[in-house]
C-alpha cells in the first residue's frame, strides 16, 4: 500500500520495482534518523539521572558531536561523489548501530560521549548520502522527493517519544529503546548493501570513467562555492531555519518563561505543534504535484510574516496557542523546497552540495547564538523578533521565475 504513495517512473517493470524499493529504503532510514533523535530527546533526562551527569556535561555531549563534525562531515560528502557512496553509506550505518549499543550499555559519561561523538558524523554518511543518492534518482523532481523524505522523518520524531513513554510504561526503561535502534540500524544497513545504487551523472569535466574520479573533488568543490545559484539557496536554508528549527527550540521556553505554562503543559503543546508539522508535511505532497514549489514557499512566507508578529503581540493565551500551531502549518514546504532546488542547481553532483551546506554551519550557529546572547541581555521576547527574519528573508530573497522544477516531469530510475 504505501507504494502508491511513492513516485511511479516510467520505464520498465523491473526498473521501476527498484528504484521504488530504493526509494522506499531511504525513506525508511529518514524515519529511522528522525526516530532516534526523538528517542534522544525523550530519554536524556532519565540518561541523565542514571548516569548522575551535570548539566555542563550534558551540554558537552550535545555541543562536542556538531563541533567535530564541521571537520568530517564536508569530506564525506565529497567523498560521496565518488563511487565510494555506497561503501560510505553502509559504513556510517554500521558505525551508527554501534554507537546505539554502546549508549545501551553506558554507565559512564566518557562511553556516552564517545558513542555521540562517532554516531553524529556516522549520520552524515547513512543519512543524508541516503538523501543525495534520493535526489539523484529524480532529477527534476528534488522538491517532490524532499517532500516525501519530510514526512517519513516527521513520523519517525512523532513515534519516537511514544515509543520511550510506552517502555517506561512497561517498566522496561530507556536502555531497551536503544537496543531496538541497534537492530533496526542493522537491519537497514544490511538492505543498502543489496540494493544498486544509481550511476553517477558524468559532466564534460569529470575524469573518463575508470580513471581517478577522486581528482574532481577540489575543483567541483571550488566551482559549487562559486556558484551563486547553489550559495542562494542555501543562505535561503540557513534564513528558514529560523522558524524550523530555532523557532521549535525556543518555543518552549517562550511558552514556560513568558507565558507561563507548566511543563506538563509545556509538553502537550509541543505534541500539538509536532502533529501540525506532520500534517503540513502530508499536505505538501499532493500540493507540490500541481503547484509549483517556489510558488508555494512565497504565499507561505507571506502567511508566515502577518502571524508571527501577531502571535509575539497578542497577549491571551488561546491566541497564543492558535497562532503557534498555525506558524507551524505556515512553513509549508520551506525546508523539502529550498533544499531540493539546492541539489537541482548543481544535478548530479548531490554529495559536494552537502559538502557546501556542511561549511555553511557556522553561519547557522552564529543565527542561533545571536538569538541566545540578545535573549540573555534584552530578554526572550525581544530576541524572538529576530526569527522574524526567516520569513522576511524568504519574501524577498526567492526567485521569481517560474520554478524549474516541473511536476509533470517523471522521476528517473
Amino acid at each position: 500500500m504505501f507504494n502508491r504513495w511513492l513516485p511511479r517512473p516510467r520505464v520498465g517493470p523491473k526498473l521501476a520495482r527498484r528504484a521504488i524499493s530504493l526509494t522506499l529504503l531511504f525513506l525508511l532510514i529518514e524515519f529511522f534518523d528522525e526516530l532516534n533523535y526523538g528517542i534522544q530527546g525523550a530519554v536524556l533526562p532519565s540518561l541523565r539521572r542514571d548516569l548522575g551527569l551535570d548539566y555542563a556535561q550534558i551540554g558537552l555531549l550535545l555541543g562536542a558531536p556538531h563541533a567535530l563534525n564541521t571537520f568530517i562531515e564536508p569530506a564525506l560528502m565529497l567523498l560521496g561523489d565518488t563511487r565510494l557512496r555506497k561503501g560510505l553509506v553502509i559504513a556510517g550505518g554500521l558505525v551508527i548501530a554501534i554507537s546505539l549499543l554502546l549508549i545501551a550499555g553506558a554507565h559512564t559519561f566518557p562511553l556516552v560521549l564517545l558513542a555521540f561523538m562517532i554516531g553524529f558524523p556516522s549520520s552524515g554518511a547513512f543519512v543524508t548520502l541516503s538523501q543525495a543518492t534520493l535526489m539523484d534518482l529524480n532529477p527534476g523532481r528534488e522538491a517532490h522527493m524532499m517532500a516525501r523524505w519530510t514526512v517519513a522523518g516527521s513520523l519517525g520524531n512523532l513515534f519516537g517519544p511514544l515509543l520511550v513513554a510506552g517502555g517506561f510504561a512497561l517498566a522496561l526503561g530507556w536502555r531497551w529503546s536503544y537496543l531496538a535502534l541497534t537492530g533496526l540500524c542493522l537491519a537497514l544497513a544490511l538492505l543498502v548493501v543489496w540494493q544498486p545504487f544509481p550511476a553517477r551523472r558524468q559532466h564534460a569535466e569529470d575524469p573518463a570513467p575508470g580513471k581517478n574520479d577522486f581528482a574532481a573533488l577540489l575543483p567541483n568543490l571550488w566551482a559549487a562555492v562559486r556558484n551563486l545559484g547553489l550559495l542562494r539557496w542555501l543562505a535561503l536554508l540557513e534564513f528558514s531555519d529560523l522558524m524550523l528549527d530555532v523557532y521549535a527550540g525556543y518555543v518552549a521556553l517562550y511558552f514556560a518563561d513568558v507565558v507561563g505554562l507548566s511543563p506538563a503543559q509545556v509538553g502537550v503543546l509541543l505534541s500539538a505543534l509536532m502533529a501540525a508539522s506532520l500534517c503540513a508535511d502530508l499536505l505538501l505532497v499532493p500540493l507540490l504535484e500541481r503547484v509549483p514549489g517556489r510558488r508555494v514557499v512565497r504565499i507561505s512566507a507571506a502567511i508566515t510574516a502577518l502571524l508571527y508578529p501577531a502571535w509575539l503581540l497578542l497577549p491571551w493565551l488561546p491566541a497564543k496557542i492558535a497562532l503557534a500551531i498555525a506558524l507551524r502549518l505556515s512553513t509549508l514546504g520551506w525546508y523539502p523546497v529550498l533544499q531540493g532546488e539546492a541539489y537541482a542547481a548543481m544535478p548530479g553532483r548531490s554529495g559536494t552540495v552537502m559538502a557546501v551546506n556542511s561549511l555553511a554551519g557556522p553561519l547557522s550557529g552564529a543565527l542561533v547564538w545571536l538569538v541566545g546572547w540578545v535573549a540573555e541581555r534584552n530578554g526572550l521576547p525581544v530576541a524572538m523578533w529576530l526569527l522574524w527574519l526567516g520569513p522576511l528573508v524568504l519574501l524577498f530573497g526567492l526567485p521569481r521565475e517560474c520554478s524549474k522544477i516541473n511536476p509533470a516531469t517523471p522521476p528517473a530510475a
